[in-house]
């Protein structure tokens, strides 16, 4: 698919892997609408393990997408909510005409052990990871089709791997991988592509904030400062030896959009440290 001149609906567009995609989309000269919790973090979202993106990230990363000559348009979003979804697909096709591509990116993120882990933790991964992904799709489906079209799911290596602590997680990732699939071959013979990206160690707060800072890691690998950690884990488990990017993860996306004849894939982009 030919990226300029597109309309490019990204969630959790305000920092990290989905700011890095939008500002990539952004370049090549697509028009694109930023989405993210905002204010909607306060009002419904309520305390989280790490502070998630508020309306003022959401406004500096579509500031900054203009300041370099981008076009965008940032909306809040809460992709859990069915009207919250309808309300962001209207507004992108109001100011853009259509929508041709969808990254659900957002996601939330949870640890701990099984035994006594939250009920309102597990339904809140699923209903963001997952369930997120549904209602979006389901609500830009009709533009898609009159277009043809791409969605991209951000789901994990965790999607292809399970890990301790992490029961919640991996079963959205795995979740949304499997959702990726059924899409895909769903929506084939309406010209909607469909793939996924499985990020590896990405610096972002999830990690920094949230899987850095854990009792486990940091015992397992003898440190105590979040940076320690995370390098420590890049060394141990990545054979490419360093983490990856935001910028990774937009050529990851740049790529699946233009590849025609790709669809219900799940591209691992971890530096090997998972190679299925």
């Amino acid at each position: 698919m030919e990226i300029q001149g597109k309309t490019v609906i990204v969630t959790g567009a305000a920092r990290d892997i989905g700011r890095g995609i939008a500002e990539a989309f952004a370049r090549e000269g697509a028009s694109v609408v930023l989405a993210d919790l905002g204010s909607v973090a306060a009002e419904r979202a309520g305390p989280w393990n790490y502070k998630l993106a508020t309306l003022g990230d959401l406004a500096t990363a579509a500031v900054d997408i203009r300041e370099r000559g981008g076009t965008c348009l940032a909306l809040e979003v809460d992709v859990s909510d069915r009207a919250s979804c309808q309300r962001l697909v209207e507004g992108s096709v109001e100011a853009f005409g259509g929508i041709d591509i969808i990254v659900n990116n957002a996601g939330v993120i949870q640890s701990g052990p099984l035994v006594d882990f939250a009920e309102r933790d597990w339904d809140r991964i699923l209903a963001v990871n997952v369930k997120g992904i549904f209602l979006l799709s389901q609500a830009a489906l009709p533009h898609l089709k009159a277009r043809g079209g791409h969605i991209i799911n951000i789901a994990s290596v965790a999607g292809k791997q399970g890990y301790p602590d992490m029961g919640a997680y991996c079963a959205s990732k795995f979740a949304a991988i499997s959702l990726t699939q059924s899409m895909a071959a769903e929506l084939a013979e309406f010209d909607i592509r469909v793939n996924a990206i499985c990020p590896g160690n990405v610096d972002t707060s999830m990690w920094y904030d949230h899987l850095s800072a854990s009792e486990r890691l940091q015992r397992r690998y003898g440190t105590d400062n979040v940076e320690d950690t995370f390098s420590a884990v890049n060394r141990d488990t990545i054979p490419l030896g360093r983490g990856q990017t935001p910028e990774d993860m937009a050529e990851a996306a740049l790529y699946l959009t233009r590849a025609e004849n790709v669809t219900g894939i799940s591209l691992v982009v971890a530096g090997g440290s998972i190679m299925n």
